[in-house]
């Protein structure tokens, strides 16, 4: 029989957000659980904070401080893992038992730090080159972000991220926000360049409808003429994505960009920043704008529109080929070359 691998996944980190990095190793586990040679067991989930919980902040800053670079690989070694991962860029700054696995999302500690937070801006700065010496493996969902990655760390693994079934399915009649606007989903933070989104959507004479809660900085555009609908359900988003003419993602860096391959699954056009991983993920299935530029980015919303047919024959296609059991298979091979 073959050995199957015990790999403890931590999801502190869970706790913090219901979306992003969370959604990412949720759906990991998720496909892993259909594997027969891995074992996850999953370390510090809980129930998710609400933003305005008080408990919120204090809790980051102990799981920062404490549980990733001290405690989490003590944990996994409790439960006899032959892998500690995380699904994020923390964990412990000097080597040990099981070896450890972390996740770089993208380069934004290097590119646009000035678009952080200002905790997680310091916390990079002071601890971002010793983590990748120390890991193990690093795995991160691009080539774009591999290839900037490899002179600083041991071993890179390139996982791309997956799209689940929910959003190929037929498309729902619902339409929570109408037709014809333009979407974007995400965290409303400064690098995900919503300003300039907002500008160009007015010079287009269309309207932005934002899904994604929370964000901080200056990523909010000022003024109307912006519909925020917060944190919504999977059923609702496919629905969204389903009423849009076309989904906007004008990041200034993404490490992937999973939105833009939803909405592909989905039938809806993408227009796309000319930036980061988005130029790879997208391939010719999108129209690609200089993010820099919101007359630019008004002239994707408008080339979108005119070629609505095709970008949505050419986004399922697209799509078809990124799947979260492809991303578990590819993992726990990278997982492996460590064990």
């Amino acid at each position: 029989m073959p050995c199957v691998l015990r790999v403890a996944l931590d999801l502190a980190h869970a706790r913090h957000a219901a979306a992003g990095t969370t959604r990412v190793a949720r759906e990991l586990a998720i496909a892993l659980a259909r594997r027969g040679d891995v074992a996850v067991v999953p370390l510090a989930d809980g129930r998710v904070l609400d933003r305005d919980d008080p408990r919120r902040r204090a809790l980051a800053l102990w799981h920062d401080v404490v549980r990733y670079p001290l405690l989490g690989r003590r944990a996994a070694r409790r439960v006899h893992a032959d892998v500690y991962h995380l699904a994020l860029a923390r964990g412990p700054l000097i080597g040990g038992h099981p070896p450890v696995a972390v996740t770089v999302h993208d380069l934004v500690p290097w590119r646009h730090p000035e678009t952080m937070s200002a905790w997680n801006r310091r916390y990079s700065r002071a601890t971002l080159s010793r983590l990748l010496h120390v890991a193990d493996l690093v795995v991160t969902s691009s080539e774009a972000v591999a290839t900037a990655l490899r002179p600083t760390t041991r071993r890179v693994a390139v996982v791309p991220l997956g799209v689940a079934a929910r959003f190929r399915g037929e498309t729902p009649s619902a339409r929570p926000a109408g037709e014809g606007y333009v979407l974007f989903v995400g965290t409303p933070e400064p690098r995900k360049n919503l300003v300039r989104l907002a500008e160009a959507t007015r010079l287009a004479g269309l309207r932005l409808v934002v899904a994604g809660a929370g964000g901080w900085g200056d990523g909010r555009p000022p003024g109307a003429g912006v519909e925020w609908l917060g944190r919504v359900t999977d059923d609702t988003l496919h629905a969204l994505y389903a009423g849009a003419a076309c989904l906007a993602i004008p990041s200034l860096d993404e490490g992937f960009g999973l939105p833009a391959v939803e909405a592909m699954a989905s039938g809806c056009p993408v227009v796309a920043a000319r930036a980061g991983a988005l130029t790879e993920v997208c391939g010719d299935a999108a129209i690609l704008v200089d993010p820099l530029d919101s007359e630019a980015i008004a002239a994707g919303l408008a080339a979108a529109l005119r070629r609505g047919a095709e970008l949505s024959r050419l986004g399922r296609d697209r799509a078809a080929d990124f799947t979260w059991d492809r991303s578990a298979a590819e993992l726990v091979r990278a997982w492996q070359t460590i064990a």
